[in-house]
């Protein structure tokens, strides 16, 4: 059965199903299931640098914590697309969600060596895989399409509010708790956030003959990658994966061994970073959206270009710049580097079958999740060799090829998914 005809003989999502009212209850629980979500994930990054002072780590040995975050969605996030596809997001991302909080709740109380640690952290990760895909796919299920930029951005949001809730709560509570107690609150907010996708998500229109059908995944990717313009849009993704979440690990280790800025203040800019994200993520999507609606690839490369600027300019930080330098540098950095993704997800989307919404985008985010995993400790390992300066001029040069590249194609990609087999 092509993806062509299990579009056809599922039932179609009415407009009237779309466009109800309830869609803002919706994007409510898809928003507190990221945010939540987020406090588990984004809260490794937070604590590694107490991970790194209490098993005496090196910056690439810690950088570990982030991989293994990372690599856990890879191990998952096409089994979990695939089975929100089939079954739907409610379950999937509910149940999943709790275990991800009880698995944080064990290492808590087991207080594990550091590379049982990072095993509970795999798992952590893995069960997070649910969670981007199957609140993608609710969007667009409840969200006309002329609504659906801005309410990704939205919900997109509670990954950075959940990072700012994390950076501002987590160093000051393992300061005078310990790391166990942070871990405690993090499974305390997987737990709670999956109760409430479970409570109250609903899924739009009558999906029966939807669950019935199976997305052929090898056809699915084979459809999308032979293709030079979603090649293009799939290596922006890379970049600013890259980008996203070298930041992400290594700006509190930088701003704590390089410059001497004390853990608790560099934990505050973290948390500032992540809150102009916020704005990222709902202003970038609306600015594109709004003014060159259809176009989010040249959005793409413009956020490319641009966020070569601050990277650049953190070369010329030292221990004695002024502390507005540092503030004002997070800021603009936090912006680019977390609102570029619903733009990114919303053009993966639009590529997408209906039949295979989940599928495709965990196939661009299981892309992501490897760059992801990867470029933290080898940032890491190169910062040990040859400094920062080096290190952060070389992500320079990868945002600024890759806007290149993406300039060189086509400004919108076409529907192939709807191409392949199921």
């Amino acid at each position: 059965m092509t993806t062509q005809e299990a579009a056809a003989a599922a039932p179609a999502e009415p407009a009237a199903r779309v466009g109800s009212s309830y869609k803002w209850a919706v994007l409510a629980v898809a928003v507190t299931a990221l945010t939540t979500g987020s406090i588990v994930y984004s809260g490794v990054s937070v604590l590694m640098p107490f991970w790194k002072r209490e098993y005496h780590l090196s910056a690439a040995t810690a950088a570990l914590a982030a991989t293994a975050i990372q690599a856990g969605p890879i191990t998952s996030m096409l089994l979990m697309g695939r089975a929100i596809d089939r079954y739907g997001e409610r379950w999937v991302v509910s149940l999943t969600m709790i275990a991800m909080g009880v698995t944080a709740f064990i290492a808590a109380a087991v207080g594990p060596s550091y590379p049982v640690l990072l095993l509970f952290i795999l798992v952590m990760g893995a069960f997070y895989g649910s969670i981007l895909p199957g609140g993608q796919r609710a969007i667009t299920r409840w969200f006309e399409p002329s609504l659906q930029g801005m309410a990704t951005g939205i919900r997109q949001s509670g990954l950075p509010i959940g990072a700012t809730i994390a950076g501002a709560v987590l160093p000051t509570l393992a300061l005078h708790h310990g790391w166990k107690a942070a871990a405690v609150v993090q499974g305390t907010a997987g737990v709670l956030g999956g109760i409430v996708f479970a409570v109250f998500y609903r899924r739009a229109g009558d999906t029966a003959s939807a669950r019935k059908t199976s997305v052929n995944l090898g056809a699915l990717i084979a459809g999308l990658v032979k293709d030079r313009v979603v090649r293009s849009l799939l290596f922006s993704g890379l970049a600013l994966a890259a980008f996203q979440y070298v930041f992400s690990a290594q700006i509190l280790i930088f701003l704590t061994d390089h410059l001497h800025i004390p853990i608790v203040t560099a934990g505050f800019m973290y948390s500032v970073a992540q809150a102009a994200g916020i704005g990222g993520r709902i202003g970038l999507a609306w600015i594109s959206d709004h003014f060159w609606p259809g176009r989010r690839m040249r959005s793409l490369k413009w956020v490319l270009a641009f966020s070569a600027l601050p990277v650049a300019a953190l070369t010329m930080l030292t221990p004695g710049s002024p502390r507005v330098l540092s503030y004002g540098l997070c800021v603009l950095l936090g912006l680019l580097s977390v609102g570029w993704y619903p733009l990114y997800l919303v053009q993966i989307a639009d590529i997408a079958a209906n039949q295979a919404v989940a599928s495709t985008i965990s196939f661009a985010i299981t892309l992501n999740q490897i760059i992801a995993a990867a470029m933290p400790p080898l940032f890491g390992l190169l910062v040990g060799t040859t400094g920062y300066t080096a290190s952060w001029l070389l992500l320079v040069a990868v945002l600024l090829v890759t806007a290149v590249q993406l300039h060189r194609t086509q400004p919108t990609a076409p529907r192939l998914a709807k191409e392949t087999s199921a």
